[in-house]
């Protein structure tokens, strides 16, 4: 028994529409409407659908939602220093859960099937993982001046953590290692992390030229960007998940595009913080792999990945003065298909065979009214607000605007209490 949806529309050189049938948890086929229904399926009407196969969030920090609206408009060393931190340093493992599935319950709602997440109290992050449904390739964030300073122990941690969840949630789960920045980890941690990615056959995932002081202060104490420190402790001879690249130049693009690196984009983040507009377009033109990911909600307030694709292009193309910088193809690429490699999923992920990921939008709304170009309305119309079905492996996590498999209500409580219990102590 499948589920067989009639006359769903996708985003491609055709606007005719298709008939798409998924089976357990892999897409059985897509054809032209007026395919047969087989016995036992369930039919449903896609008229007036969008499907994607869901976007990969290829940055965030789920739990962080517990600072969305704390202290904004604060520099980002103070924003830290005086307001998160103190606060991360109460947070038991079971805060962190609820936190990261309010987190994951944006995601959903949005059209986020597969996130790419660092925290800690990693066993509960990927605990609401494997209960909401979703896809992710997590790590814990390790912080270590050293090996001999909290060093050891911070590798130990992300071993046992990729002992314990990687392949797990029925390969929903994937795990990498997450030295968390060049700065906040020392060059004897760092060459152990890059050897234990080799044994254990994982990506890495860290923080690469976010701002510019850490490039400047970085070229001082190397002479060396930290791209280029990177290359010279062979951190590229894995695949490595990069967050932000704000700051790079020409010869940090090369280096980049010739290894295996998935630049994540994370434009509201960046601006938000102060930051500036990473050069998409020329790592782009130059071979590199960019995805988008929304940072943590604690610095972009939103974990909405449509918003997030609205943003990319708006700023590349203000910044450039130019109507031509990434076109609505590109931007819907960078969301959906980009950051499917490094979390192991096929490049293409709407086609026969792939897992059954997918997310309905609803393009009958005034706002997409006419839905002439599918790539246009996604990425310069719709809003979350559209979603209305989302599917992983063929599970419906989102059915008709209703979560399926988070109790939405329950969360939100949990999280209030929590924050409540903090501020309070």
């Amino acid at each position: 028994m499948g589920t067989f949806i009639r006359n769903v529309r996708r985003i491609g050189p055709s606007s005719s529409t298709i008939d798409l049938r998924f089976e357990g948890d892999h897409i059985a086929s897509l054809s032209p409407s007026e395919s047969a229904v087989q016995a036992g399926d369930i039919e449903l009407d896609g008229k007036g659908k969008l499907a994607i196969s869901g976007f990969v969030n290829a940055h965030t920090h789920l739990a962080m939602v517990l600072f969305r609206g704390l202290a904004d408009d604060v520099p980002l060393q103070v924003w830290l220093e005086e307001h998160v931190w103190p606060i991360e340093q109460q947070l038991q493992p079971q805060d962190v859960y609820w936190c990261t599935l309010l987190g994951i319950a944006e995601g959903i709602r949005s059209g986020t099937t597969a996130f790419i997440d660092m925290y800690f109290h990693c066993d509960q992050v990927a605990r609401a993982v494997e209960e909401s449904g979703v896809r992710a390739l997590l790590s814990y964030g390790m912080i270590a001046p050293s090996l001999e300073d909290r060093g050891t122990a911070e590798l130990a941690t992300s071993k046992a953590f990729v002992k314990g969840w990687h392949g797990q949630a029925d390969g929903r789960i994937q795990v990498a290692l997450s030295p968390h920045s060049i700065y906040t980890c020392g060059e004897d941690v760092w060459r152990k992390a890059i050897e234990l990615a080799h044994e254990l056959g994982t990506p890495l995932h860290t923080h690469v030229s976010e701002t510019r002081s850490e490039v400047d202060d970085w070229k001082v104490r190397t002479g060396m960007t930290p791209v280029r420190y990177l290359q010279s402790i062979d951190a590229f001879s894995v695949p490595m998940l990069a967050a932000h690249c704000v700051h790079v130049d020409k010869d940090d693009i090369a280096i980049l595009a010739d290894h295996p690196v998935t630049v994540a984009h994370c434009p509201k983040s960046n601006a938000k913080l102060g930051s500036g507009i990473a050069p998409v377009p020329a790592m782009k033109q130059a071979g590199v792999r960019v995805a988008i990911g929304t940072d943590g909600a604690a610095s972009n307030n939103r974990l909405d990945m449509v918003e997030e694709l609205r943003v990319t292009w708006m700023l590349q193309r203000a910044l450039h003065e130019d109507p031509t910088y990434l076109v609505s193809q590109d931007v819907v690429a960078m969301a959906i298909d980009a950051g499917r490699s490094i979390i192991g999923l096929p490049e293409k992920g709407l086609s026969e065979g792939a897992p059954a990921d997918l997310v309905l939008f609803d393009t009958d709304r005034i706002h997409t009214t006419p839905p002439h170009n599918m790539a246009a309305m996604l990425a310069y119309a719709a809003n979350s607000g559209d979603v209305t079905d989302v599917y992983v492996d063929g599970k419906a996590l989102l059915k008709d605007g209703e979560l399926r498999t988070i109790d939405e209500e329950r969360v939100k409580s949990e999280v209030r209490s929590l924050l409540h219990r903090i501020k309070n102590r």
